[in-house]
């Protein structure tokens, strides 16, 4: 859903058609979001099914002809009919040559790009001058809810999700007159004990509600640990009407459809919720507190290991943004002077609260 969003908003700045290839476990996910037309890449298509190969990449991504171009020293002639832009966390320096101006008028004579994607690449478009002018007049005010207008107006979940999502709404959180959601994924036990996040867990609700009257709070559980449920309905007080979760999945299931329903359920609950606890590095928790257009509290890093490190730190600290975060980027951005003088101060921060050297939209310009 990041990537998916990100594309589209690039698809928007070159004026290209989005179309998507969900594999068989995505494609009951979503209703159809462009009025009478379809986004999805056509069955027949040429490469379809191949564009995920090291064959493709070698012989049909950006960074591979860059690559090439400059060990043969000469500049190659662009007449490709299609071309890779490989935007993952893995990719090498050559695919991120895509983050240059320079380079965007080649890919205009290109028309059809295969993107491949696994981050929420956005941020990085706001620090392209070519696309400087266009995305202010998209998001003139807040550039604290890109992802929010993108995600809302792209992703509707189809019928059968969101028969689940108003049934165990309407069932177990409409009545609450506050209602907190928890999403907890825990990537390692072995350095954060289940029952040390929980503490951090119940300390950052109670920093999250200090000044806050409320009669009564259901509280809705997102995570792959069956405990965290157990504990927390052994933990609720007076004013919680119920602690629930949508279900009992204990590990994630790469390729389920099922699998994924759930979570999607999981994630647009999650959205409905007036505070929203996440957990670090999480995209899962992005997308959530993006639907929402909700700043999140975010839980201590669990990669701290030092136990006097963890008593001084807070249990969660609030976000600085509603946006996601670009969690692995290029390092293209030219901070010098006379470069801030011709592209201007930029809605962008260089640390994300989870992620250091991440990139994050905010609403200051820096």
């Amino acid at each position: 859903m990041l990537s998916i969003s990100s594309s589209f908003l690039y698809a928007l700045l070159t004026n290209r058609v989005l179309l998507v290839d969900f594999g068989p476990d995505m494609v009951d996910l979503f209703c159809e979001p462009f009025h009478n037309s379809t986004w999805f890449l056509p069955r027949d298509f040429t490469f379809k099914g191949r564009a995920n190969t090291p064959e493709f990449r070698e012989t049909y991504s950006l960074g591979k002809l860059l690559r090439r171009e400059e060990e043969q020293k000469k500049e190659m002639p662009y007449v490709a009919s299609l071309l890779q832009l490989f935007l993952s966390y893995d990719n090498d320096d050559y695919d991120k040559l895509f983050y240059k101006s320079e380079t965007q008028p080649l890919l205009k004579k290109v028309p059809w790009l295969v993107l491949r994607s696994d981050q929420y690449f956005a941020p990085y478009l706001f620090l392209m001058p070519c696309f400087r002018a266009e995305l202010d007049r998209m998001f003139p005010d807040d550039k604290e809810t890109v992802f929010h207008h993108l995600g809302r107006y792209l992703f509707s979940p189809s019928n059968q999700v969101w028969g689940h999502i108003i049934g165990f709404y309407d069932a177990y959180l409409a009545k609450a007159d506050r209602r907190i959601g928890l999403q907890i994924r825990v990537f390692s036990l072995d350095k954060t004990p289940a029952s040390l996040i929980l503490s951090q867990v119940i300390n950052c609700i109670q920093e999250s509600g200090r000044n806050r009257t409320t009669t009564t709070t259901a509280i809705l559980v997102a995570s792959l640990l069956n405990r965290m449920y157990k504990e927390w309905n052994e933990k609720a007080g007076a004013t919680v009407v119920g602690v629930y979760r949508t279900n009992h999945e204990e590990m994630q299931v790469l390729g389920s459809s099922s699998h994924n329903m759930k979570a999607l359920v999981d994630i647009y609950l999650l959205s409905m919720c007036d505070v929203l606890v996440t957990s670090p590095r999480s995209t899962f928790g992005y997308v959530a507190h993006g639907l929402a257009g909700l700043t999140p509290w975010i839980l201590q890093s669990q990669d701290i290991e030092d136990e006097e490190q963890r008593v001084k730190e807070p249990a969660c600290r609030r976000g600085v943004s509603k946006e996601p975060c670009l969690q692995f980027h290029a390092n293209y951005y030219d901070t010098s002077p006379d470069h801030r003088e011709a592209g201007g101060p930029v809605p962008v921060i260089m640390d994300c609260e989870d992620f250091q050297y991440g990139l994050k939209l905010v609403n200051r310009r820096v």
